[in-house]
Order: C-alpha cells, then structure tokens, then sequence
C-alpha cells in the first residue's frame, strides 16, 4: 500500500508498479551509474506517451486535466525503482510554469515530453544538463528560460541516476525564450518541490523498508533468522513507522495544493520525507550488513538519492522552521473529507432524528440516542445501526451540528461491545443498555503483576463454587477501581490447558465482599490506578460471559464493522497547541533553535493525525484497512512524551519547579511516562508490527 487510497489511485498505483517492474528494474538505474554523460532514460518514451507528464496539467495546455495527488501516485512508484530520468524536474517545472501564467506551448511540450524541463535552484537544477527549459529566479524575479538563454555545465553529483547541473540564465529582457512567470515568488517554487519530492520519498523509503524487512526473513546468523532478533524487529518496525509517515504527508500535501488550501501541509512534507527517507536507507543498509555497504547492492543507490533529496530541498530543519512559524501565525490543517453523494440520503433522516430530539434535557436525549441505535452506529441491532462508515460520520456530522454529546464510555467502549457479541439476551439487558445511558460505570481487570504485556500468562484463578466461581489472586494498574459498579475481568479457570486457553471472561460487581481495592501511588504523587485483591470473591454464573475456558477470544474482541471516526478539533492536538502558546507567551517565536525543535513537533503531530485520517479515508472507500491504526498507537504515544519534555526544555530552570505555568508540563511530563507502557508497551507494539505488518518471523 502506498500513497494511494481512492479506487482510481489505486488503479493508477497499480498500473505504475506494473510499468516499473517492466521497463525499469534495478539494472535500469545501475546502468547510467557510471556512463559519462546523462541522457533520457530508455522508457522516456514509453512514460511521456502514457500522458503522466501531464496529469497535473489543464486540458488546455496538453495536461490530462487531473492534479497533483495524480502526479504524486505516479512519482512515488517512480521513486520506489529509483527511476532516473527528468520526470519530477519536469513536472516541477510545468507546474511552476503553468501557475506563472507561462505559454501555453511551452507547458504542452514539457507535458507531451517533447522537452526536459528542470528548476533552479541555489544555482543547481536537477537533470539541467538534459533540460530544454529551465525555471530560475533572475534579480529576484521567476521565469521560464529556454536552451538558448541559459548555459548548464555538469557536476560530479551524489545521485548519479539524476545528476545536477549549474545553471546560469544568460538571456536578457522578457522576449519568448525567456517568460516572466506572474505571481511566482520562492516559496511557491520551494513548497510545489516539497509535495513532489515529498511523494518520491514515500517511493524510495517503501523500497528501503522492503528490501530490509524480506532480507531479515532469510539471512541467518547465529542458527536462525536475524528477523527473529528483536533489535533487528524493532528497527524495521520504525522503518515502517517512517513509511507511513512519510506517504500520509505526500498524499495531504498533494491534495491540499490542489485545493489551495494554504502551504502548511507542503512545509510539513519537506519537515518529514526527506528526512525519514534518509534515515530508512540509512537504517536499510544497517539490516543488509556487509552486502548492503557493497557497490553490487542497490540500497547504495537509495542512499544516495535520498541525501541528495534532502539537501536539494533546503534541508528538512528549514521546513521545521517554515512548519513552526506558519502554526504560530494561526495555520492550521482541518481533518475532514469529501463524502460520497449516498451521504446526502442519509442525512435527511438522520438530521430529523436530530432536530426532533436537541431540545430536550440530557438525560431524554441521551435515552432517544441510544434506544435509536444513534449512540453506537457501528454496531449491530438492537444497540447500533449496522453502519458503515458514510452513515457513521454523517451521524457524527448531524449529532454535532445539533449540539447533541455522546460521552464517552471509558471502560464501558471495551466492556459493552464484548457482552452485546458474546453475552446471553439477558446479560445484554442487564449490562449493555445502563453502560450506554451512563447509568453504571465499568473498570477492567486484566492486568496482573507477574504477567505484564503477556495477558495469557495471567494466574488469577476461579474455582467452582455451589452456583459460581470463587476468584483469588491480584490485578494491577485498574484505572476506577474504587469508582467502578463493575468490571471485566480474566481468570484462569483451567491451569493445565495451554497458556491462552483455559481461561474465562468474568464480570465482577466491584461491591462484593472479597474484594480488597488498594491505591497505587504512581511516580506523579497521585493515585489515579489500583491494585485489587481476591479472597474469595464469589461470582455467580450468571456473570459468566461467553463459554467457562474461552475467554482469550473475548478479550480480543472487536466488532466486525469497526467505529470510524474524523474527529474535530486541531490537528495538532491539545500538547503542541499548549506548545504553541508555551512559546508565544516565552516570546521565543525568533528564535531559530526553539522553531525548529517546535516545527519538528507541529510536523509529526500532523502526521499522526493524518494516519487516522488515512484510516478513515479507506473505510469510505471500502478498501482494505491498512498498517495506519498500529502505526498511530506506537507513534502518537511517543509524540507526546517529547512534546511535554520539549515543554520543559523552554521553560529552563522553572521547570525544576511544580509551582505556576510549571506544574503542568512537570506534571504532563511524568504522568506521560506510561503512554509507552499501557495497553502493550511500546517495544511489544514494534514486535507486533514487525511481526504482522512485515511478516518478520516469531521468535520461538
């Protein structure tokens, strides 16, 4: 999976990784490695023909009338090959070209590949020694120069598959070899070049994850596959993390040029791709070992490639900067998406149902949301709707426009969907319908002292009893313990079936006698979790969900049709907006070092959104669902731990402090230390991800 989401794209993904397996595989890059001089590439032809050059072009002026999201597509999967050849200084150049005003001959020729184009910059073009025309800043202003005005001498270059060239514009006037480009100025110039090669990245750093992540499943050392090697895991596991990262950026900052909707998301981009591109050739080379650092190999070609992209973009830290500065003047990135024509269906009865409920008391309305299955869409009838994801959101859309609230269940989101797929019709009336009007809270007691991320070693145990099960034994970290009118909970109840069997789903009334609920004074000096003791405790059986030993696939439950959602509110989320105003109210929005430190924050902030984003765009589509949701958790959790620390960092001695503005990043920055910990910690959320994403192989 790539950039590519919407069926065309995909079809147009699909049709270019077919082009490059034919017309350019590794032996296509390797061979102009070392030859004297650039030339067009063998598939030039073949390419331009296919009208790619154009797709980002108006009809008008020999474009196919697309944008640049299609144009994206295309150069990712060029730069997964490491195609060489003028394709993205091409359509750089057409596109600059095209927004000047430039002449509607010059634009059909660079869009039929009839010429090369290349843009200038800092005196250097990529692929100019090939270019027919270039576009270059000249005293300050952009124009479209063709061969006759200006001169390209090559340069001995890091890529030798796009080799530079410097470039001097060396006619004079405006006459037609030489066309003033209207309204263009260098940041149009650097921000259409950071979508394009931001979309490249994404390309080349797939490979790069690929490459090392198959490597890892065959090459063996000390008897057995280094993938089994957990640093080897992890390693990959971040290759993916970036690979995400880096196609969320390309495919928003593609879209949102073409929407004009501001150049925060182009400064993102050049903040994130090139960068991480950087590293997972790095880290590529790292997994190959000695094979990766010889000539022979390819992964040298991405290497290089991807230095060379970050240097020509200006370095990602002027992006950080560029990122840093547009959010501290108010830019930001709304999260939504275009729906389908269905939606327009459903929202007719759903913007009713609204209306005829928003003026009445919390409590009524609540009761009409949830009896109206309008509470929990997603899931089946009688508590839900059955809804895909066009009616979720356009309910979420219609209940918020009405100013109607569906608070959150907390434990209860867990709690609720196991009983209502696995509980009797009485268990669902008892426990499902008071979880969704708020009338009983819940807390979950799967965590064990001894057994840690590893839920199935859990020793908890319940033994038959007249009419039940008497439970002994501890569980840790429970959240609402002492608040709580139930909870779930996972006992062992056959200690000599295999560890993920033999154990069963239980619901506890957290007033029953045998109970011992003890506060856990966590490192911030507050007690927000538990521990709870068992002596005894008496469960009947009617508060057994599901079959007695089969409680594992219980706890792994999620219903099949799964809750989307666009969310509201800043992109950026609540810590780097308090960031934000953290470094306006320190009067430290000029200082260099803090707004890069700050962009590199706004930067991955945005892209975690994104991912959920991606997620929610997939499900309107009916794709697949892709390694987004994993890739999130692990990512998102981290963000903010450094988020908070950087809170500190710009508060210097004062954050030795808990008195003032201090106390809160002192105390974000403690209580953060176990996002990285709860609900799997972070290094058994990279052994996941290498092992189910990358197919890496279990460590035995």
């Amino acid at each position: 999976m790539g950039i590519a989401i919407s069926e065309d794209h995909l079809a147009l993904e699909e049709t270019v990784r077919r082009f490059v397996t034919a017309r350019c595989p590794g032996r296509v890059p390797r061979a102009v490695l070392e030859t004297p001089a650039e030339e067009l590439p063998p598939f030039w032809d073949s390419l331009a023909s296919l009208g790619w050059l154009g797709l980002h072009l108006p009809e008008s002026v020999g474009g196919q009338g697309y944008g640049l999201a299609e144009a994206a597509v295309v150069i990712e999967g060029m730069g997964w090959a490491c195609a060489p050849g003028p394709l993205l200084p091409t359509i750089w150049a057409s596109a600059v070209i095209a927004a000047g005003g430039g002449p509607a001959s010059l634009i059909a020729d660079l869009a039929s590949g009839a010429s090369v184009g290349a843009v200038v910059v800092d005196g250097l073009a990529l692929c100019g020694g090939i270019a027919d025309v270039v576009v270059a800043s000249v005293g300050g202003v952009w124009v479209a120069a063709s061969r006759d005005v200006f001169s390209a001498a090559p340069v001995s270059s890091l890529d030798p598959t796009r080799r530079l060239a410097r470039v001097a514009v060396t006619g004079r006037g405006f006459d037609l070899a030489c066309v003033e480009l209207v309204g263009v100025d260098d940041a149009l110039v650097a921000s259409l070049g950071a979508v394009l090669f931001a979309a490249e990245c994404a390309g080349g750093a797939a490979w790069c994850m690929e490459t090392a992540a198959e490597y890892a499943k065959v090459r063996e050392q000390f008897g057995r596959p280094i993938g089994q090697f957990q640093a080897v895991k992890h390693k990959c596991a971040d290759m993916l993390v970036a690979v995400e990262q880096a196609r969320g950026v390309a495919w928003d900052a593609a879209a949102a040029w073409d929407a004009s909707v501001g150049v925060l998301p182009a400064a993102v981009a050049g903040a994130i791709a090139p960068e991480l591109f950087a590293k997972v050739a790095k880290d590529c080379i790292q997994v190959l070992g000695g094979i990766g650092f010889t000539w022979e190999h390819d992964a040298h070609m991405y290497l290089r490639r991807a230095v060379a992209v970050r240097q020509l973009v200006g370095g990602t830290s002027r992006w950080r900067r560029e990122a840093a500065a547009l959010a501290l003047g108010g830019a930001r990135r709304g999260m939504s998406l275009e729906l389908p024509e269905s939606a327009e269906a459903i929202r007719v009865s759903v913007r009713e149902f609204a209306e005829s409920i928003a003026g009445l008391e919390r409590a009524g309305q609540r009761e009409r949301v949830v009896d109206g299955g309008y509470f929990v869409p997603h899931w089946a009838p009688p508590w839900g709707r059955s809804a895909g994801a066009v009616e979720q959101l356009v309910i979420e859309e219609e209940l918020r426009r009405a100013r109607i609230r569906r608070p959150n269940l907390a434990v209860g989101a867990w709690a609720a969907p196991t009983i209502a797929a696995h509980g009797t019709i009485e268990q669902q009336e008892r426990w499902v319908r008071p979880t969704l009007l708020g009338t009983i809270s819940w807390c979950q007691l799967f965590s064990e002292p001894g057994a840690g991320s590893d839920l199935a070693a859990l020793s908890t145990s319940a033994t038959r009893a007249d009419g039940g099960w008497l439970v002994n034994g501890q569980k840790v970290w429970t959240s609402l313990a002492t608040e709580a009118d139930w909870g779930i909970c996972l006992v062992r109840t056959n200690k000599d079936a295999p560890k993920h069997l033999g154990i069963t789903y239980l619901i506890v009334d957290m007033k029953s006698p045998g109970i011992d609920i003890r506060p856990l004074r966590e490192l911030t000096g507050h007690a927000m979790f538990n521990e709870v003791f068992f002596d005894d405790l008496y469960v009947p059986d009617d508060c057994v969900i599901g079959e007695v030993d089969g409680g594992w696939p219980l706890a792994r439950t999620t219903l099949a049709n799964e809750r989307v959602a666009m969310g509201s509110g800043s992109s950026f989320g609540f810590g780097v907006e308090a960031l934000l105003t953290l470094v306006e109210q320190c009067s430290l929005g000029d200082d260099p070092v803090v707004l890069d430190q700050l962009g590199g924050l706004v930067a991955e902030a945005q892209s975690v959104a994104l991912l959920g984003l991606r997620t929610t765009a997939r499900s309107l589509t009916g794709a697949k669902p892709g390694p987004e949701a994993s890739v999130r958790k692990l990512l998102g959790v981290e963000h903010d731990q450094r988020t908070q620390e950087l809170g500190l960092v710009l508060l210097g001695a004062e954050a030795a402090t808990t008195e003032g503005a201090a106390s809160q990043w002192t105390y974000g920055f403690l209580a953060n230390r176990c996002l990285t910990i709860a609900g799997g910690t972070s290094e058994v959320q990279r052994n996941v991800i290498a092992e189910r994403l990358l197919g890496l192989p279990r460590d035995p």
